[in-house]
């Protein structure tokens, strides 16, 4: 099994995911009987329709609600899932606020349309010239990327890292394009998005793991380490 899950929309009352911390507590201990104990919350940043400042001011008045009631067997990160657009670099050379909390990791979701050959390959390399490290978020939704592999390759060599949900290896309408990418190592961590339990719900990675495992049983090892690595920063 996995310990670890990346992109999370568990802080309650901030983005479209949890509503209340009863909520959120709710979809903390559904991670743990999924064998997750290392979490990072990763709310919803639309840098187009609200400055940094404000999102963190939201974020922390939701952490300081959370965060308190949150087992002490759950080891909690805090991030973002950042909508990456020209409006963040207006003014600002430093994004350590919207990464993993004590990393370079940040979660950094583009426009689905994007093919990371004009604008949105500028902008991811303005991230990483600044210190930044990519995580794309649900590859799967990125439909030139799954189309042309390659692409994904030179992403992975520039330093990306690629998150896939854990739902859609149980998708059938994806589920295969997404074992191959992961045979070639073109998935590098495997985390819910999960928002409510019927929402990416925390059980689907019990049941990835299950059809990973019968395809391709060496990549579980593969994806905890990685995530191990990630988490610790190494």
């Amino acid at each position: 099994m996995l310990s670890y899950d990346f992109h999370t929309h568990i802080l309650p009352g901030i983005d479209d995911g949890a509503k209340t911390p009863e909520e959120s507590l709710k979809l903390i201990n559904s991670l743990r009987v999924q064998g997750i104990k290392n979490i990072v919350l990763t709310s919803h940043y639309y840098s187009h329709k609200e400055s940094m400042e404000d999102f963190l001011k939201r974020r922390e008045e939701s952490c300081k609600v959370l965060l308190p009631l949150i087992p002490e067997d759950i080891n909690v990160k805090i991030g973002a899932e950042v909508y990456v657009t020209k409006y963040m670099f207006t003014d600002r050379l430093d994004f350590s606020p919207v990464c993993m909390e004590g990393t370079p990791y940040m979660l950094t979701e583009f426009s689905y349309g994007a093919s990371f050959e004009g604008e949105s390959l500028k902008m991811l390399m303005r991230l990483m010239d600044l210190g930044v490290r990519p995580i794309i978020p649900h590859i799967e939704r990125y439909e030139k990327l799954i189309k042309k592999p390659d692409a994904i390759s030179e992403l992975i060599d520039m330093g990306v890292v690629i998150q896939s949900n854990a739902s859609s290896f149980t998708d059938r309408r994806i589920s295969s394009k997404l074992m191959k990418l992961l045979r070639r190592g073109y998935i590098h961590i495997l985390s819910s998005d999960t928002h409510s339990e019927s929402h990416n719900s925390p059980r689907s990675f019990s049941d990835s793991i299950k059809a990973i495992n019968k395809k391709c049983p060496e990549a579980v090892a593969y994806l905890q380490e990685n995530a191990e690595k990630i988490w610790n920063n190494d």
